[in-house]
């Protein structure tokens, strides 16, 4: 009896162990994990287009508001909006008449004050010839009185004519030069007044400083035209410029000379390159963003002053490494990626810069050539087997 229950304890300890054995060998079959399905892509160094659209006004490259210096009425018809003109070509004209009359007066005025001096240096050439004369007959008297070659009557007469003649001279002279400050004053003040009158003249004709288009009119023939009021706005529009807003955020995405590509929806399937020109330094306190000046060529004068235009930048980043956004697994304080090496995954932490679209760069952690799981990390623990599922 004592046997049989032995036999009986022995075999229920040994059907015990053997199903701890089997629930076991089961808990641990499945505590290990299956191989995850990932995405993965090999990096490589790249480049990255920063600049995003932006949309800006077309206006002219260069553009001036054009008025007379001077006062008066328009005469003859004026240039029709949209011509074409050349640097100097004479867009308007007052009448010239009055200024005519003003700048003849001031030149004959200039010339009569020429004429007084010319007359006063004449006198004076002729008593300085007549001093110098009697100079020499006194020279020539006083040698012959000491010689007594001739009487004290011829000398005395002598020295009578000298006298005269200095007196004379002195008289020419002292009305020469205290006239001349007069005189020369009264000339230079009519000299420049008739210089005044013939620039006045000339500025009744408004002449195109550039060559340029007509862009706006805003005169007509007959109207009387007040000084520095607009007649014409002209505008080149050889080449145009494009304004446009940028935020301060987006100060980094541009630089002076970067290229871009301007288009418009005004002229579809068209296209212009250009660059960047100036970057307003000064933020606009009302709006808080900074303008930005693209300059291009515009043959046939396509692109016309008001047109919206869209700019999108054609500089290219340094080839480094980016990827996509979605490979970050974020957890603590660290950002981890996953990359691939004999179908199990390895936890990378990594640096990174700066964030382009859905693109952000590495900076240390990653090396060119590794197999980066690009989808499907976030489930990832460090040594998991994975099974590809790339597209």
């Amino acid at each position: 009896m004592r046997r049989i229950i032995f036999y009986g304890v022995l075999v229920i300890v040994v059907f015990g162990l053997a199903v701890f054995y089997v629930v076991e060998k089961n808990k641990q079959t499945a505590q290990m994990p299956g191989p995850r399905a990932v995405e993965t892509s090999m990096i490589q160094p790249r480049t990255t287009d920063p600049g995003s659209g932006l949309a800006g006004v077309v206006l002219p490259a260069r553009q001036a508001r054009l008025g007379f210096q001077v006062g008066g009425r328009i005469q003859g018809p004026l240039l029709d909006e949209g011509t074409e003109v050349d640097e100097g070509t004479t867009l308007a004209t007052l009448d010239p008449a009055d200024y005519q009359a003003q700048a003849d007066a001031a030149a004959a005025g200039a010339q009569a004050a020429r004429a007084g001096i010319d007359q006063a240096a004449a006198l004076l050439d002729q008593a300085d010839a007549a001093y110098q004369k009697a100079r020499l007959d006194y020279e020539r008297a006083e040698s012959l009185y000491g010689a007594n070659a001739i009487s004290r009557a011829q000398f005395d007469d002598a020295c009578t004519q000298l006298s005269l003649a200095a007196a004379r001279y002195r008289q020419a002279q002292s009305s020469y030069f205290n006239g001349q400050g007069a005189s020369v004053a009264d000339y230079q003040r009519a000299v420049a007044q008739a210089g005044l009158s013939m620039l006045q003249l000339s500025h009744t004709a408004l002449k195109a400083p550039f060559k340029g288009t007509i862009l706006k009119k805003y005169g007509e023939s007959g109207e009387m035209a007040s000084p520095g009021a607009p007649v014409y706005v002209i505008g080149n529009l050889d080449q145009v410029k494009v304004e446009v807003t940028l935020a301060a955020a987006a100060l980094k995405e541009w630089r002076v000379g970067d290229p871009v590509d301007v288009t418009s929806n005004d002229l579809p399937g068209q296209s212009w390159t250009g660059e960047v020109n100036q970057i307003n330094p000064a933020v606009d306190t009302q709006t808080g963003s900074f303008l930005m000046e693209i300059k291009l060529d515009n043959p046939g004068h396509v692109l016309k002053p008001g047109m919206v235009a869209r700019v999108v930048s054609r500089r290219q980043t340094e080839a480094t490494l980016w990827i996509p956004v979605g490979a970050l697994v974020k957890r603590g304080s660290s950002v981890t990626v996953f990359v691939v090496r004999d179908d199990r995954s390895y936890a990378r932490d990594i640096k990174t810069g700066a964030i382009n679209g859905n693109l952000i760069e590495v900076v240390e952690g990653l090396t060119p050539g590794e197999e980066l799981v690009v989808r499907g990390a976030l489930y990832l623990h460090d040594g998991d087997p994975v099974l590809r599922q790339n597209s």
